[in-house]
């Protein structure tokens, strides 16, 4: 009886073990496609800011027409 006891923890401290792997493994990936992402993000920004100033530009052209 007390070797099955030990099969059990053993087993139980594989399981956590493996979770714990897996889990860790997915925050990386998730932590690295955060970072990719970030940097779309200031590129998306910059496009932003360019098409402001495009739009700013077409308005005044636009008023001087009228």
């Amino acid at each position: 009886m007390d070797i099955l006891q030990w099969i059990v923890i053993g087993v139980l401290v594989y399981v956590i073990y493996y979770l714990i792997n897996k889990y860790e493994r997915r925050v990386d990936e998730l932590t690295r496609l955060i970072e990719l992402n970030r940097e779309e993000i200031t590129k998306n920004k910059q496009n932003i800011d360019k098409n402001r100033e495009k739009i700013e530009l077409n308005q005044s052209i636009i008023e001087k027409l009228k």
